[in-house]
């Protein structure tokens, strides 16, 4: 994936991460892969089950056709044909799914979701995400909404949308008090790639650095200090940034990065 010359390979097969591994049979058809690093033992429990042809694409559809109303059997191929081939492949699976009478209210909000996502991304149009999270109750699945809409409007460029889009996400995390430092401090950063709701940036950093668990490394605690100086960078509070990368160099003296950080600042005072 990393060369060019494996452009068409990397296209045919629908692959956006490393290492991923994908398994074929002797037609060159995708029965099932494996995306991420694993240990070396459950790598190979991994293959050994696709080997054997267990809960690969190919078992599951036979299954599926003798039990057409088996909801965690959907699920799996639904969202196995989706890492393999995209939502437009896995979407007839996640309506049948959605269709289903008796099936698990989170299933059903998820499958709800992902037909959302896909009239957004066939229409070029956000409205039926944007409609989704207005009439969504399950908070199982609303985080995944937010985070489905976020990636539209990012993948579209509209910049204003998407940050607006992240607050929202932050504020609704924040009322079922399921925030976190890292969730605040992936807002709070992303806003000072944006430039914008840089006040509230600020705020909610803060909180993030507040709930930074007391066990927290050095590292940890820099690495959110971090955020909150290119919060205060970016807002022009430059002696109060300079400040923040100074703790942030006690911290983690080694590190050359909150040096470099530190004289971005001052250059630009």
């Amino acid at each position: 994936m990393d060369s060019t010359q494996n452009d068409a390979l990397t296209e045919r097969y629908n692959i956006h991460s490393i290492p991923s591994f994908v398994f074929v049979d002797e037609e060159g058809n995708e029965i099932d892969r494996i995306v991420g690093f694993m240990p070396p033992a459950e790598y190979q429990a991994e293959m050994i089950r696709i080997r054997n042809g267990i809960n690969t694409v190919p078992d599951l559809i036979n299954r599926l056709e003798n039990d057409p109303e088996n909801a965690d059997l959907l699920q799996s191929l639904a969202g196995k044909v989706e890492t393999m081939s995209g939502l437009k492949t896995a979407i007839t699976y996640w309506e049948m799914l959605f269709g289903l009478e008796e099936v698990n209210p989170v299933l059903h909000s998820t499958a709800a979701l992902k037909m959302a996502l896909y009239h957004a991304q066939e229409n070029s149009d956000p409205e039926t995400l944007i409609s989704f999270i207005n009439s969504e109750t399950n908070t199982e699945v609303l985080p995944k909404a937010y985070d489905a809409l976020r990636n539209f409007y990012r993948s579209t460029k509209d910049k204003s949308a998407e940050a607006d889009t992240y607050r929202r996400y932050v504020d609704f995390m924040s009322g079922v008090h399921k925030e976190t430092a890292g969730i605040l401090n992936g807002y709070a950063w992303r806003m000072t790639e944006l430039g914008l709701n840089l006040d509230n940036a600020l705020v909610r950093i803060n909180q993030g650095i507040a709930l930074l668990a007391t066990d927290a490394s050095a590292r940890e605690k820099a690495q959110i200090m971090d955020t909150k100086g290119e919060v205060l960078w970016k807002l022009g509070r430059i002696d109060e940034a300079v400040a923040v990368m100074d703790e942030c160099i006690l911290l983690q003296p080694e590190d050359t990065y909150y040096q470099d950080q530190k004289a971005k600042f001052l250059a630009s005072s």
